[in-house]
């Protein structure tokens, strides 16, 4: 089966675009450029009412619209990828995705637990008066049912573009950090990414949680819709 999965994810590689970075061959899956995009403002479809339900604004699989919005007492802000999230204390856009068989560690070569590490490029913004440190496990992947906690071993161990390594996670007022969180994901929903994968990020000093609490805000960008949503090849 793992022999299979691998096979699997050479083909998707070969279709796409093909880079090195940090001692391991990586494979572009949403086909975003190597500039930065701005955080300044999300792509909205005019106002947005956040103490209204979601569905009620079209905030939903179905319309698309982007935008603030309260469900089951939780309080969420919504991107479409190409976009940003802006919460009470960051902004947050994802300017790229990738895919890798294995980090290189000190002694070895470290595999995931399951098919494949993701690793998601993020541009965060600190929007708060005070300098803040982004934190390990603030940001969560989730793919049709299943929901991924980042591999906070790999990002504080072995992997130096992580956010919680560059700049020691320091972001300064105003200021903007570019880095990445990475998770560990199987290839039946890797191979879903594109069709049902929605990335999650909580406000600083919050942790990411599988169980999302009422009173919690959280800012959702939903991969499957949005600026350069589907592979790209050269």
């Amino acid at each position: 089966m793992r022999n299979k999965v691998a096979l699997a994810l050479l083909v998707l590689a070969a279709m796409i675009v093909v880079s090195a970075c940090g001692g391991t061959q990586e494979a572009n899956v949403l086909g975003s450029s190597s500039t930065s995009r701005s955080t300044a403002a999300p792509n909205r479809r005019g106002r947005s009412d956040p103490n209204k339900s979601c569905d009620a604004q079209g905030i939903n699989a179905t319309q698309l619209n982007p935008g603030a919005c309260t469900e089951a007492g939780i309080h969420y802000v919504v991107a479409n990828f190409g976009g940003a999230v802006q919460l009470r204390t960051l902004a947050a856009s994802i300017v790229g995705v990738s895919v890798s068989g294995g980090y290189r560690g000190p002694r070895r070569t470290i595999a995931p637990r399951y098919d494949a590490f993701l690793r998601i490029s993020l541009e965060v913004q600190n929007r708060d008066r005070v300098a803040h440190h982004f934190g390990l496990g603030q940001t969560m992947l989730g793919v049709a049912g299943d929901n991924y906690l980042e591999r906070t071993d790999i990002e504080s161990r072995v992997h130096p573009e992580a956010l919680v390594v560059v700049n020691n996670g320091l972001i300064g007022p105003g200021e903007t950090l570019r880095g990445d969180v990475i998770f560990d994901i199987t290839e039946a929903d890797y191979q879903q990414l594109q069709q049902r994968g929605r990335f999650f990020i909580w406000n600083f000093g919050r942790r990411a949680s599988a169980q999302i609490r009422p009173g919690d805000q959280v800012g959702q960008i939903r991969l499957y819709a949005g600026e350069a949503a589907s592979p790209q090849s050269k």
